[in-house]
């Protein structure tokens, strides 16, 4: 394209670049998910940047047509009026999308455990030496809450250890039928784990922080937990908001 093709189309090819941009941000969220959901929200983020090439590419094919330019700003207007509405939708459609299909390759750990709230108890990365490693990540969607939890079985870990290195930083220690300060808060500390209906009773938890609201039942709230099984040796970090 010359130089003055970018001026006389350049209402056209600033709207494209930002489309780039917000496809880039709406699309941040597809590592480590299966590829027919990376498809659907590759497709969803890029969709408005497809519409203004296609454009851009009948504009410069059409330049000598007033007719057919005109008609063409006239399409034009109407899908920069209308990506409000789009991304409004491609929003709620993508966080449908990430919420049903929840990153589970433990590859992907480092992706996703960040910020200073999970570095607070979540380990910088896997260890090196434990078995069955098991990561799940999935963001909130309606009532759903945002989920993270990395399972493993450690078995150099004993309690004197685990118990060492996070009994400084709990609120809270002990199992799961013993905690009754916030009703409902921990109802769900081992889902998306091995441990879930399993043999959650042989944790010991290590609870590093909370909230809860002030409904009675936790509706919303936040934990974030490290617990310990001595008889298997198995361990389990969580962190839920809801």
């Amino acid at each position: 394209m010359k130089k003055e093709d970018i001026k006389k189309y350049l209402f056209i090819l600033i709207p494209m670049i930002i489309t780039i941009l917000i496809g880039l941000f709406l699309s941040s969220g597809i590592i480590g998910r299966n590829i027919e959901t990376q498809i659907e929200i590759l497709l969803l983020s890029f969709f408005p940047f497809i519409l203004y090439l296609i454009l851009l590419f009948l504009f410069i094919k059409n330049k000598d047509n007033l007719t057919k330019t005109i008609v063409l700003k006239w399409i034009f207007r109407f899908i920069t009026i209308g990506l409000l509405f789009y991304y409004l939708f491609a929003l709620i459609v993508i966080g449908f999308e990430e919420a049903e299909s929840p990153v589970t390759n433990p590859k992907y750990y480092n992706q996703y455990i960040n910020g200073t709230g999970l570095k607070k108890l979540f380990p910088d990365k896997i260890p090196s030496n434990v078995e069955n490693v098991k990561f799940y990540y999935a963001p909130g969607m309606l009532q759903a809450g945002t989920r993270y939890t990395l399972y493993y079985v450690d078995k150099n870990m004993t309690l004197s250890m685990f118990d060492k290195k996070y009994k400084d930083k709990a609120e809270w220690i002990g199992h799961i039928k013993e905690y009754n300060e916030k009703e409902g808060l921990l109802a769900a500390a081992f889902s998306s784990t091995p441990a879930k209906y399993n043999n959650e009773d042989d944790y010991i938890i290590y609870l590093v922080d909370s909230n809860c609201d002030k409904s009675g039942y936790c509706n919303h709230g936040y934990f974030l937990l490290v617990a310990y099984n001595e008889k298997t040796h198995e361990v389990i970090y969580a962190s839920e908001s809801w």
